[in-house]
């Protein structure tokens, strides 16, 4: 299991926690939900297992919540990735994904490269992000583990049970971590140095319809997307050893083609990643 993340968290192999959630009723018409999430996160499947890369749009919010303080609205994010998944052999699933996305002035939509915090009146330097995932479900759902655990951190990561309700089908990825930073620089700056302890909690939730799903595996599946986190501050909103949380609250969609993906953040992904759309890297 390799992580990279900004969006969400440096993930590490260590002990898996067992899946969580029941299903609202009964899913007996639903292919295993390794495969289900397979099919609804990537591209089509061959008879192979095999998809090309997936892709996804999303747009929504970033909230920021200081400790026994209301929650403050910082930005609007907009986003794309790539999800490439491929079924094995022993009903385990490989899951690689890359994305990009933009800190944006909630109410002109402007990237901000500049910004106040609403908090304590510092300037920052908002870092739009490329962030990387890659991850093994084993058939069980659970993410399997790569290499020794790293002593100080803890992460469980699932497919959640799929729930259906009438036509309607749900899905999601759950990651939870918990780990040591890195010990600051020296001479780093106090506003940037967050506490020794760093955790999120990733919660994915795709949704499809039942009639989509029986189709063959061949087919396009459609699926929206809503995503959910709760996350330590970045250290370039200067938020130093403030104790407090921030929040993504992002949906999306699946998408068939680039031609799909909104006019300005094409734009602004060829102007700030160029190259990105079309080698994403995975």
């Amino acid at each position: 299991m390799t992580i990279s993340l900004t969006r969400r968290a440096t993930l590490a192999g260590a002990a898996v926690a067992p899946v969580l959630g029941t299903a609202a009723a009964a899913t007996a018409d639903l292919p295993d939900k390794v495969r289900l999430y397979a099919r609804a996160r990537g591209a089509p499947l061959d008879r192979q297992g095999r998809g090309a890369m997936g892709m996804t749009w999303y747009s929504g919010r970033y909230w920021g919540k200081r400790a026994y303080q209301a929650a403050k609205l910082f930005f609007r994010v907009d986003g794309f990735s790539f999800n490439k998944m491929v079924m094995n052999p022993d009903g385990s699933c490989q899951q690689d994904m890359v994305e990009v996305g933009f800190w944006l002035d909630p109410a002109t939509g402007a990237p901000l490269d500049d910004w106040i915090n609403p908090f304590n009146g510092l300037p920052c330097k908002p870092q739009h992000y490329k962030s990387s995932q890659s991850l093994r479900f084993g058939a069980d759902g659970n993410v399997v583990p790569a290499g020794e655990a790293v002593p100080g951190r803890k992460f469980a990561g699932y497919i959640t049970e799929p729930v259906m309700n009438g036509d309607s089908v749900w899905i999601g990825e759950d990651l939870i971590v918990e780990a040591i930073r890195p010990a600051p620089a020296a001479d780093a700056d106090l506003s940037t140095v967050l506490p020794p302890i760093q955790t999120a909690t990733s919660l994915v939730t795709y949704t499809m319809r039942l009639q989509d799903i029986k189709k063959p595996e061949r087919e396009f599946l459609p699926a929206t997307m809503n995503y959910q986190t709760m996350g330590n501050w970045y250290p370039w909103m200067r938020m130093g050893y403030e104790t407090g949380q921030c929040m993504f609250q992002l949906q999306g969609k699946k998408l068939r083609s680039l031609d799909e993906v909104p006019a300005s953040l094409r734009a602004l992904i060829d102007a700030r990643r160029p190259g990105f759309l079309e080698n994403p890297g995975i």
